[in-house]
């Protein structure tokens, strides 16, 4: 059995390449491929999104360069180069109702995908807000080139002088300040940059990225986010610039859940490390860092911030009811 499996390796090593070779060649492609309209098998860590419309988007992968258009329900319905599934996503023609809306742009955090927002997408859609939650191949490149992906996506955005809002967890917290921080982006002079909601951002750097820089295959897993969070990357970075507030998650004590990590925590971050000089609130919630972002308190929280501008008292963010949906 053994010598016929390690046969079969270089033929399965034959087709990938070929496989590699057919969807690059179909990134320099001026027109869309045959196409089977069926659920994609995910790869969130290999796509990054181009455009959103109406819950259809297209991404493109991070290896061959090709792009794909998605629906709401993750079905392939065309794939090709980048200009033709842009174009193909134009002719669709699933324009938003209410373009004028204020936009609410979902980050989720490193190795995570936009399905982890979904309860705070829903929450956001529900007060309602145009959301766009974006899907970044998070450990495969540098918070620079996540945020000039984002940055690709709002020049796109459609209409003129809408507020445009950042609610994030973790990593999404500095590729926002990365984006906010750029010069010349087209999305700056058509609409505007309104509030911040940062979730477990690690915004003064993480120590237990510091450990895990230092642990054999770890920096390969997490990515280059991971070296430039452990390396001191948030040092020079800018806030947003923007009224913003930030949301940890901790025990409330002096030790919090890890003990690699000095004082209060979520288990990934510290308190203290989510903390920037010029918060317009913080609040602190008893949740672990992988499901801080679902929280009640959490998401009531930041919906209440990006409408009102202020944090709600604990109590108040603990039903996770959003506020009256926006008047324009």
């Amino acid at each position: 059995m053994r010598p016929v499996l390690f046969r079969a390796i270089p033929a399965l090593l034959s087709v990938a390449a070929l496989a590699g070779g057919a969807h690059a060649l179909a990134a320099d492609s001026d027109r869309l491929l045959p196409n089977l309209a069926l659920p994609t098998l995910g790869g969130s860590q290999l796509w990054a999104d181009l455009a959103l419309d109406g819950g259809w988007r297209v991404q493109r992968h991070v290896w061959t360069g090709h792009a794909r258009l998605l629906d709401e329900d993750n079905v392939r319905r065309a794939w090709g180069s980048k200009a033709a599934c842009l174009a193909a996503l134009r002719d669709h023609g699933k324009a938003v109702e209410g373009q004028g809306r204020p936009v609410v742009v979902v980050l989720h955090g490193l190795w995570r995908t936009r399905r982890s927002m979904s309860p705070l997408a829903a929450s956001f859609r529900g007060a309602g807000y145009e959301v766009i939650d974006v899907t970044y191949p998070s450990a495969r490149a540098s918070i620079e080139e996540h945020a000039a992906q984002v940055a690709g996506i709002l020049d796109r955005l459609s209409g003129s002088d809408r507020e445009v809002s950042f609610v994030t967890h973790s990593l999404g917290a500095l590729v926002t300040r990365q984006l906010l921080a750029r010069e010349g982006d087209a999305w700056r002079g058509r609409h505007r940059a309104y509030r911040a909601v940062f979730i477990a951002p690690p915004n003064r750097g993480a120590r237990l990225a510091e450990i895990g820089r230092k642990v054999p295959l770890l920096p390969w897993i997490y990515g280059e986010p991971m070296r430039q969070i452990a390396g001191g990357f948030t040092r020079d970075l800018a806030g947003p610039g923007v009224p913003f507030a930030t949301i940890a998650g901790g025990c409330g004590d002096d030790e919090g859940w890890n003990p690699l990590i000095p004082g209060d925590d979520d288990g990934v971050v510290a308190v203290a490390e989510t903390r920037l000089p010029g918060a317009a609130g913080e609040l602190v919630v008893r949740r672990l860092h992988t499901t801080i972002m679902k929280d009640p308190a959490a998401i009531g929280a930041a919906v209440t911030f990006i409408r009102r501008g202020v944090l709600p008292a604990s109590g108040a963010a603990a039903t996770g009811a959003a506020p009256a949906p926006p008047s324009r």
